[in-house]
């Protein structure tokens, strides 16, 4: 299997990770190689996000309190509630955010090409387009 370097940001990192997870099914012996080389290849250059995007216990409990207060349907309390637990919220957005800047990076990784003849045969097209950097042409 020949390999290729593809640059893009992490964010189409992980766009081909969940796409070739979407198609990890398909009966082709030589696809669900380059499925699972692929796949071990990005989760590997991810680990970075998956640790940095994990909420504080904190904010589960805060959350898991806040849902309760929204299935009681009480809009008083729950407001509230969000006010007394701001800082934890607050700090929780500014954590997305930068899990959202990191995605945007650009980087490079070496990954296995896909043939053309070996892709399955229904894939959509946003399937299509995030695995064309993986297709040999």
């Amino acid at each position: 299997m020949s390999k290729v370097y593809v640059t893009a940001t992490k964010r189409e990192f992980l766009n081909i990770f969940k796409t070739l997870m979407d198609t990890k099914n398909v009966k082709d012996t030589t696809y669900a190689k380059a499925v699972v080389d692929n796949s071990e290849s990005i989760i590997k250059h991810l680990e970075d996000l998956e640790e940095m995007s994990k909420p504080s216990q904190e904010f589960i409990d805060v959350a898991i309190k806040a849902n309760k207060i929204i299935e009681s349907g009480d809009q008083e309390a729950l407001a509230k509630y969000e006010e007394e637990n701001k800082e934890v919220v607050e700090a929780r957005k500014s954590q997305l955010d930068k899990v959202n800047a990191k995605l945007e990076e650009i980087t490079s990784l070496e990954l296995v090409l896909l043939e053309e003849t070996n892709l399955p045969s229904d894939l959509d097209a946003d399937q299509l387009a995030s695995l064309k950097p993986i297709i040999k042409k």
